[in-house]
């Protein structure tokens, strides 16, 4: 390689030509660079909603490219705030997955309400916190339920979690829901708050859970116009007993029944001083030393089931008792001289009962049946009033066993609870959630029970315009139970059963069982019974009838006027047998009315006994 310098030549030795370049390779490659992330930069001002502050040119090169760099962050952010595709989901999900990363239950979002999640068996739980709800009518404590056999607890804070929490927060490689005991789970909650739901047969219902200013009343929606019940129709509020085919089982009461009741009223406060001057020393007798009272409310139309009750009382070893505890009141003279001839307490005050109809209801719901109905929130009430526990029931059924032993006992779980009641059966929106048969029940008297029947009692609107208080007591059964504490019992239906077991055929071995003596109940109660009637066929061929015929349809009247006193009822009307008459044979009845009778179901009716 030949050199020149200084204008001479040079013989020194040659070096790399692109060694000669070197300066102008380098100025290249910057101007380059500067392009470049110019350029980026340019682009990720248009697309960002932050303008960059100064212009490329201002920056030198290591500035640029951290400026870049922070821009490329800020970029991700936003990308990273929009909705992900499910794909994209489920592609991170696997990622989770096989990196080892832990699945949440519930999203971050609901963690207040349903931090974690746990089962527990429904018969458990309910062992453990009873709120006096019952199953199924057809169902025992110990049964299946099928889908509804356990009990979804969501935790709404760490700190609530139990003890052991494997897959309670987090899937921790199970594919379910771990399954623990009622008290495993329930350990460190300090509040728990129990929702009862049910699909109403299936139909295609939907619970949300709000976390928000907490509510003790579920907010129910409904495809309804208040008409008709559609699925073209938007979900609309409405009063829980709308049901799904459009009837209001709650409709608020007119004027016109709010006059009714208040004329009602008028009478009650007029007559209140001189009522409680005539019941207390009655209810004092009655009460003794257990404090109890036992109530029953009749007319002359319905005196042959309260004497039959009577008498069945004395032949199975009940009778001194009745004779002691029951107070009878009675809304017309012919009860009045009945008890009397009985020789029970009763209370009889014309004024109060003066409207009163003496013959018996012809079906359930009927002006009658309506007005006895009203008679009975009133009898509760004031000897609840004056201080004493109250035993009501109807006068359509018998004891199997004394039924006060089992609310005296206090031994017995349900003692602590302050109203209890023979279930009725229905399942009905109406009746929810309780389920409460008002024709037996017992009220152990505290300041919670008092104001549970001053709140029904000035409900008489609503008792006149549902035609009984069965549906009104319900409702204010459960928002007692929400609002005072109320502590509400439904009472197994083994061991006090009603009509709806002598009535339905899936508890046919259940009254065999009864019949038998395979299983004794406390009680039977004809309720589910069209008339007064039907319960007397009923219980006749039940062998639970012990009146004699002179003494049915009011005849025991005529006995009244004798004069040999006080008592002498029983010795010409009851017999110490049951006297057995077989009507059905397709109804429950004793063993020697097994062929006898007609089907009252017709041709579809199957015989009780095979």
């Amino acid at each position: 390689m030949v050199s020149i310098r200084n204008g001479s030549r040079s013989t020194r030795s040659s070096s790399p030509i692109w060694l000669a370049y070197l300066p102008q390779i380098v100025t290249l490659f910057l101007v380059a660079t500067v392009c470049f992330y110019s350029g980026v930069m340019l682009g990720m001002n248009m697309s960002s909603s932050t303008p960059l502050k100064t212009t490329a040119a201002t920056f030198t090169a290591d500035e640029l490219e951290a400026e870049v760099l922070k821009r490329l962050k800020l970029r991700q952010k936003e990308e990273d705030s929009r909705v992900i595709p499910n794909d994209s989901k489920n592609n991170n999900e696997d990622t989770k997955k096989k990196s080892g990363e832990q699945q949440r239950r519930f999203p971050k979002t609901v963690s207040k309400f349903a931090y974690g999640s746990a089962l527990i068996a429904k018969n458990e739980f309910i062992q453990n916190f009873d709120y006096g709800i019952p199953k199924p009518p057809s169902k025992r404590e110990h049964e299946s339920d099928p889908g509804k056999d356990d009990v979804l607890l969501l935790y709404g804070s760490e700190k609530a979690l139990p003890d052991v929490s494997t897959g309670v927060v987090n899937s921790d490689g199970l594919d379910s829901i771990p399954r623990m005991s009622a008290t495993d789970a329930t350990k460190n909650c300090a509040v728990l708050n129990v929702i009862y739901t049910d699909t109403h047969g299936g139909e295609n219902q939907c619970i949300a859970v709000v976390g928000n200013y907490e509510s003790y009343h579920i907010q129910r929606w409904l495809r309804y116009d208040g008409v008709r019940v559609d699925k073209n129709i938007p979900l609309h509020a409405v009063g829980r007993g709308v049901q799904s085919n459009g009837q209001n089982k709650f409709e608020a009461p007119s004027d016109s029944y709010a006059l009714q009741n208040q004329a009602l009223l008028e009478t009650y406060f007029d007559r209140l001083e001189d009522t409680i001057a005539t019941l207390t020393p009655i209810a004092k007798s009655c009460a003794g030393d257990d404090n109890t009272v036992i109530v029953m409310v009749c007319n002359t139309g319905q005196s042959d089931l309260l004497i039959n009750f009577f008498c069945s009382a004395d032949a199975r070893g009940f009778g001194d008792i009745v004779r002691k505890k029951l107070l009878i009141f009675a809304t017309d003279k012919g009860v009045l001289e009945i008890a009397k001839g009985l020789g029970v307490n009763v209370f009889y005050d014309e004024k109060i009962f003066e409207n009163m109809p003496e013959k018996e209801a012809k079906r359930y719901g009927d002006k009658a049946f309506t007005q006895m109905m009203y008679a009975k929130i009133v009898t509760v009430q004031l000897i609840n009033r004056m201080g004493y526990d109250v035993l009501f029931q109807d006068v359509d059924l018998v004891w199997y066993k004394n039924p006060l032993s089992f609310f005296h006992d206090k031994e017995n779980p349900l003692h602590s609870f302050d109203i209890l009641f023979q279930d009725d059966g229905a399942r009905s929106l109406r009746y929810a959630p309780y389920s409460a048969n008002t024709g037996f029940y017992y009220v152990r008297n505290n300041d919670r029970t008092k104001f549970l029947f001053r709140s029904l009692l000035f409900l008489g609107d609503m008792v006149l315009s549902m035609t009984s208080h069965q549906q009104a007591l319900a409702a204010l059964l459960d928002e007692h139970s929400s609002l005072t504490g109320l502590r509400v019992k439904t009472l197994s239906a083994a061991d006090f059963p009603g009509g709806y077991h002598y009535h339905r055929k899936k508890e046919i071995e259940f009254m065999r069982d009864i019949v038998q003596g395979k299983h004794i109940p406390y009680l039977l109660h004809m309720s589910w019974t069209t008339n007064k009637a039907n319960k007397l066929l009923f219980l006749k061929q039940m062998g639970l009838w012990y009146l004699n015929e002179k003494c049915e349809s009011g005849g025991a009247v005529d006995f009244t006027t004798d004069s040999s006193g006080a008592g002498n009822l029983s010795q010409k009307c009851c017999s110490a047998e049951p006297i057995i008459d077989c009507h059905y044979r397709d109804k429950p009845s004793v063993f020697v009315c097994k062929g006898k009778g007609k089907n009252i179901d017709g041709p579809k009716g199957k015989p009780f006994w095979k």
